[in-house]
């Protein structure tokens, strides 16, 4: 009966600490091992506390006293990574992929929403301009928020990024390692230099996102340009808006990714390019541009300066296609760094 009382207070112990050991032990199989040493230490230290030699009731429930209560020995099992703003070092590349993945998304469905409102003739421009702004903030802030949450109490159960592939995916990537090292060994090569400058990009697509929702909300007095001027200059700030959400994305994303790098630049180089029509509109109809003299009367293009405004504009297409060009490249030169 005594026998019978100690085995069950060790089991019902080792219940406490299994329900609270973190899944990625519990995914890996490796929780039962520790538990099999948890009862052998257990076991153990009640020989060593009982008088003669032998566990007895008393000597199993001092043993188990003395290995401490499930939750502090849990914890030896969730402090595993390097903490960094209450999320771990490792986490936190995954962390800011799984951020920027999800603002992009937002930010493109609501920009597409309010594309497809304006075709459709659901609301006024500014009732749609001011719905993607609130859209927009709420989206992101709820993303971030959610985002965040997981990622933290991910932190907490001590996940690391291989903890969420499965056993075939972690077996390769030993392998990999294995065939890495030895490779390096043999030949050793000089670092990739990084193929985007982060701040550059976010800082650079936040003020052509700004520029973008000027042309779009458009806060200037209609009676000084041409309906047709302005509806063109509303369709090119929407493209510079979706442009501009894509480069801070990639910023967002830094130095890693190659594939969605080369998604974004890919994505990118329709963009640049439907705007070319737009410029083509314009250079048919230099009577729509917009031109002031005194008194500031507004007034087309003067004929006299056709040849002036065609060439300017025939520059920036010139100069757009060069941007492309250089879209072009980078997705060739992020292959590499595969």
């Amino acid at each position: 009966m005594n026998e019978n009382n100690m085995k069950n207070s060790v089991r019902e112990y080792l219940k406490e600490v299994e329900k609270r050991l973190p899944e990625w032990l519990k995914d890996k199989k490796e929780h039962k091992e520790i538990l099999a040493d948890l009862e052998d230490h257990i076991w153990n230290k009640a020989a060593e506390l009982s008088e003669n030699g032998q566990a007895d009731e008393r000597s199993v429930r001092l043993a188990i006293e003395h290995m401490g209560s499930p939750q502090n020995i849990v914890k030896e099992y969730k402090r595993r990574g390097e903490p960094k703003y209450y999320i771990t070092k490792e986490l936190w590349p995954l962390y800011v992929k799984a951020l920027s993945g999800v603002f992009a998304i937002i930010v493109a469905l609501v920009i597409i929403g309010l594309i497809v409102s304006f075709f459709t003739g659901n609301g006024s421009f500014e009732t749609l301009v001011g719905g993607l702004i609130t859209g927009i903030q709420t989206g992101l802030l709820l993303s971030f928020t959610i985002v965040t949450i997981v990622f933290v109490a991910l932190s907490y159960e001590g996940y690391f990024p291989e903890d969420f592939k499965s056993k075939k995916e972690q077996k390769l990537m030993k392998e990999l390692e294995v065939e890495e090292d030895y490779s390096a060994a043999k030949v050793s090569k000089p670092p990739l230099k990084p193929f985007i400058k982060p701040t550059g990009d976010i800082i650079g697509g936040g003020i052509g996102l700004v520029f973008g929702i000027i042309l779009l909300s458009q806060p200037f007095p209609t009676y000084m340009f041409f309906p047709d001027f302005l509806m063109i200059l509303r369709i090119f700030g929407l493209l510079t808006m979706v442009e501009c959400s894509l480069d801070i994305s990639r910023g967002i994303i830094g130095n890693s990714q190659p594939t969605t790098h080369q998604v974004l630049h890919a994505i990118i180089i329709p963009l640049k390019l439907s705007v070319i029509p737009l410029l083509g509109i314009l250079m048919d109809r230099p009577e729509i541009f917009p031109f002031f003299s005194e008194p500031w009367i507004h007034v087309g293009i003067p004929v006299e300066a056709y040849g002036l405004y065609r060439g300017i504009l025939s520059l920036i297409i010139a100069i757009t296609f060069l941007t492309t060009i250089e879209n072009i490249y980078n997705i060739i030169k992020i292959q590499k760094y595969k």
